[in-house]
C-alpha cells in the first residue's frame, strides 16, 4: 500500500517544487525591482529548458508509446485552449500579469479609443491634413467637453491655453460687440493657442449646448517632446485654414474618410506615453483574481505533466527545473502589476501560496489520470499540455525575454536548452 501511494505523494510533491518559485517570484517582486537584462536572462534560460524538457520528456515519449497523430491532435488542441482561455481572462483583468500582455491590451485599449473618437470627429475634414500617425498621438489627448448654451469658451484677451473640435452644436464669434461668423459642427477654432500661446483675438460663445473635444496646450507640449512632427503638423492646419478663408472658391480636397480613419487605426502605437494617472487607471483595471487565474491558466499544463512523468517512472529533473526557473520572472512582474493596481503584499503573497497548493493538487490529479487512461489518450493528454506549454513560450517568455535583452538572450536560451538536455539525456 505504501508503495502503491508513493507516487501520487512524489507528483504532488514535485508539484509543489515545481510552484514553489511562484512565491519566491512574488516576494522579488515586493521587495526587489531586478534590472531588464537579468529578468530577460532567467526568462530566455527558462524558455530554453521548457523547450528542451518539451521535447524530450513530453513529445519522444508521448511519440514512443503511441505514434504521431496523438502528438498533432493534442499540440493543436493545447495551443487552442490556451490561447482562446488566456484571451477570455486578459480580457477579464488579467492582462497585466505579462508585459507582452499589458502591451496587447494597450494597444487594443488605444484602438478602442482612437475609433471611438473618430466615430465622433472623423468628419472635421480639417483634421486630414494631420497625417495617421500625428493623428494618433493627439488622439489621446482630447478631452470630451460639453457645455450649455451661453458658455464663454474663448474670452477676447485672455491667454490661449487650449484648442476646440466641435462635434455637435452651434457657436458665435465676437469682436468686441461686433458678430464676426456662426461656428458649427465639423469646425475646429482656438488652434494658433498650441503654437504661440497668445492672447485669444476674438470671444467665441456657445450659442446652443454643445458637445466638443478640447486639446490642452500643456498637453500638446509635453507631447511635443515624443513627436515634435506635431507642430509642423499643425502648421498644416492653420495653412489649409488660411487657404479656405481667403480663397473662397477653392474647392475642398478630396478626402477618402473610411481609408484616411482606417490609416489612423493602423498607426496605434504602445511606446506613446502615458502620464502617471492614466498608468495607475490602466493598472486599476486589472483584476487581482484574474491574474492569479491566469498564472494558474499558464502552470496548469506543467504541474499535469509533472504528474504524467511521476506516473509513468520518469522523474523529470530537466521539466521541474524548466517549470522552476520559468515561474519566477513571471510572478515578479505579476506581483508588480498587482502592487501597482493597489493590491496589498499580504494578499498577494496569500494568492500566490494558493497558487503553489493548486499545482501540487494539479500535479497530484495528473499522476492518478495515469491509472485510469489508456495509453493513447495518455499521450494525448500530454501532447495538449504540450501544446499549451509550447504556446505560453512563444506568447509571453521568449518575446518578452528578447524585447528585455535584445540578442544576448540567444546565449541564455541555448544555455537552458543544453542543461535540460543534459538532465534528461541521463534518463534515457
Amino acid at each position: 500500500m505504501t508503495a502503491i501511494m508513493s507516487v501520487p505523494v512524489i507528483a504532488l510533491v514535485q508539484g509543489l517544487v515545481g510552484a514553489s518559485s511562484l512565491l519566491l517570484g512574488a516576494i522579488l517582486g515586493i521587495v526587489w525591482r531586478p534590472t531588464r537584462s537579468f529578468t530577460a536572462a532567467i526568462m530566455a534560460f527558462g524558455s530554453g529548458t521548457l523547450l528542451s524538457a518539451v521535447a524530450y520528456e513530453i513529445t519522444l515519449p508521448a511519440f514512443q508509446s503511441s505514434g504521431f497523430w496523438p502528438l498533432v491532435a493534442g499540440f493543436a488542441l493545447g495551443g487552442t485552449l490556451f490561447t482562446v482561455i488566456v484571451t477570455y481572462i486578459d480580457n477579464q483583468g488579467g492582462f497585466i500579469r505579462h508585459p507582452s500582455s499589458s502591451r496587447r491590451f494597450l494597444y487594443h485599449h488605444r484602438q478602442d479609443e482612437a475609433s471611438e473618437v473618430l466615430d465622433r470627429i472623423g468628419h472635421i475634414e480639417v483634421l486630414h491634413s494631420l497625417s495617421p500617425a500625428e493623428m494618433q498621438a493627439i488622439i489621446p489627448l482630447l478631452k470630451p467637453l460639453r457645455v450649455e448654451s451661453g458658455t464663454v469658451l474663448c474670452q477676447e484677451g485672455a491667454p490661449g491655453d487650449s484648442m476646440f473640435l466641435i462635434v455637435e452644436g452651434d457657436a458665435e464669434i465676437f469682436k468686441g460687440a461686433q458678430r464676426l461668423a456662426a461656428l458649427g459642427a465639423g469646425e475646429i477654432f482656438g488652434e494658433m493657442a498650441l503654437l504661440t500661446g497668445e492672447e485669444r483675438s476674438a470671444t467665441v460663445r456657445a450659442t446652443t449646448a454643445m458637445e466638443l473635444y478640447e486639446l490642452d496646450k500643456v498637453d500638446f507640449d509635453a507631447m511635443l517632446n515624443y513627436a515634435p512632427q506635431l507642430s509642423s503638423g499643425l502648421s498644416r492646419i492653420l495653412a489649409r485654414r488660411l487657404r479656405e478663408t481667403t480663397q473662397s472658391t477653392a474647392k475642398p480636397a478630396l478626402v477618402d474618410d473610411d481609408r484616411w480613419r482606417q490609416q489612423v487605426l493602423d498607426s496605434v502605437e504602445v511606446d506613446i506615453p502615458i502620464s502617471e494617472q492614466q498608468f495607475k487607471e490602466l493598472a486599476q483595471s486589472s483584476a487581482p483574481l484574474a491574474i492569479l487565474v491566469g498564472t494558474l491558466i499558464d502552470n496548469i499544463p506543467e504541474a499535469l505533466v509533472i504528474g504524467f512523468n511521476a506516473g509513468v517512472g520518469h522523474i523529470g529533473a530537466s521539466f521541474l527545473m524548466a517549470v522552476f526557473i520559468s515561474n519566477i520572472p513571471e510572478a515578479m512582474s505579476s506581483s508588480i502589476g498587482m502592487r501597482q493596481a493597489g493590491t496589498s503584499s499580504q494578499r498577494i503573497l496569500g494568492l500566490w501560496g494558493g497558487a503553489v497548493v493548486l499545482s501540487g493538487l494539479v500535479a497530484l490529479t495528473g499522476n492518478l489520470m495515469v491509472n485510469v487512461l489508456s495509453e493513447w489518450v495518455l499521450a494525448m493528454a500530454q501532447a495538449t499540455a504540450g501544446g499549451a506549454i509550447l504556446a505560453m513560450i512563444a506568447s509571453t517568455m521568449m518575446p518578452e525575454a528578447y524585447e528585455m535583452g535584445g540578442g544576448s538572450v540567444t546565449f541564455s536560451t541555448i544555455a537552458g536548452f543544453l542543461v535540460s538536455f543534459w538532465l534528461a539525456s541521463s534518463a534515457f
